[in-house]
Formats: structure tokens, sequence, C-alpha cells
């Protein structure tokens, strides 16, 4: 092993797109955004709204939401703080209930037998109840999520605050996560090994230069953990 590489010794999960089936929760959000679109832009639908996420993605935006808003309301402030608050607003009435992904289970209970398990994602204490009521909460060493930490992704300040909560080194971790934008970048620049899960409204974001390139890649879920022994074993 080279000398700045380290035994990976964690593995790192994002909580939306690894952990949680965020697709039940991108269908409501887009019908929030269209009926709300469509009074102040008349026309648009649900293929506007498609293809406004997929540019808010190739963008490299960190809100994907406020992107589709701000793209049509960006000469009137006003306007887009109501539309947006309406929008936040209705989400949080009709947010469905959190969900797993299928297969994730399994996964995470083959990287545990190897690794030490913690969450970087941007869910709060909800997501350790549905850890808890799947059976699968105890498979992971490290517990805390968003809501004990004040910054968030992309800051790779974030992962630095996760790394000293754990009581290890950077560079002995892997980040499992969706976006190459909130995900990939930031851990890397911290050193860490980086496997991109291509799943989800992110699925097809690439890489705009080498170095955001990740380690690895998987498609969905299945096969996660057998992607995870092989970056940690890379020299």
């Amino acid at each position: 092993m080279s000398a700045n590489k380290k035994r990976i010794t964690t593995v790192l999960l994002d909580a939306g797109g690894v952990i949680l089936d965020e697709s039940e929760h991108e269908e409501v959000r887009a019908d929030i955004a269209v009926g709300i679109l469509s009074t102040v832009n008349p026309g648009y639908s649900a293929d506007s709204y498609c293809l406004d996420i997929e540019e808010a993605v190739d963008s490299f935006c960190p809100s994907t939401y406020q992107y589709v808003f701000y793209k049509y309301l960006r000469n009137n402030q006003s306007l887009f703080d109501k539309a947006y608050r309406l929008y936040l607003e209705t989400w949080q009435q009709r947010k469905p209930p959190l969900r797993l992904n299928a297969g994730i289970e399994r996964e995470v209970r083959l990287i545990s037998q190897s690794f030490k398990l913690g969450i970087a994602g941007q869910y709060g204490s909800e997501l350790l109840k549905v850890l808890k009521e799947a059976s699968i909460l105890d498979y992971f060493s490290y517990q805390l999520t968003q809501d004990d930490f004040a910054i968030t992704k992309p800051d790779p300040r974030y992962y630095e605050e996760i790394t000293k909560a754990f009581g290890v080194d950077s560079r002995e971790c892997i980040m499992v996560g969706d976006r190459i934008d909130k995900d990939i970048i930031p851990a890397k620049q911290l050193g860490m090994r980086t496997v991109l899960v291509r799943i989800g409204l992110h699925e097809n974001q690439q890489p705009r230069i080498p170095f955001e390139v990740p380690d690895a890649e998987v498609n969905g879920i299945l096969g996660l953990a057998s992607i995870v022994e092989q970056v940690a074993r890379m020299k």
C-alpha cells in the first residue's frame, strides 16, 4: 500500500439515494413544483420540470429544486420567495414516509462484517427510526445524523466533523453516495475513497474533470458491498 493510502476501516453511506428510496418523494416534489410554476408560467408541464431538473443536475447545482423555481422567477425575488415558500410548506404537508431502498438491508449487513458503518446524509433522527424498524440500525457503529451537525454537504467540513466525531482518519474512509457534486467531490477533497451509486435523480450526472471521477461505480444498490470491498483493497 502506498504511503498516502491507509487501511480502510469505515464506510460512510449517504442517506438519500443510497439508504433511502427517494423515488416517491421525487414524484410528489415534481407534482408540487409543476402545480405552482404552472400558475406563474402558463404551459409549464411535467416534461418542462424533467428538463429543468436535468439542467440542475448537469450544472452541479446544490439545490435542484431551488434551481427550477429561480430559473423562471429570477427577475422577481419577492415572487420567488413566495412561490418557493409555498413549495416547502406544501412538501411538508404531503411528503411520503421514509422508505428503504430494496436490497439495502443485505448490503448493509455484508459491509458491516468488514467495516464500521456511519451515516453521511441530509436526514435527521427520523432515519434512525426507519433503520431500527428494519432491524438494521445495530449494523451502524456510528449513529449520528444530520441533526448532530451544523454544517452540511457539499461543504467538506461536514465530512471533517463526521470523521472527527467518529474518531477516524478521513483517509480510512470510503464515502458511498449518489451525487458527484455533494458526495464524491467533498469526500475526495479529504482523501476519502469513493463509490458512486447510479440511482435516482442524479443517476446520469457526469464528472467534469478527472478529480471528480469516483474510485468505483455501481448501478443501483445490489452488489454495493462487493464494490466497497474492491475499493478497500485498491493500492
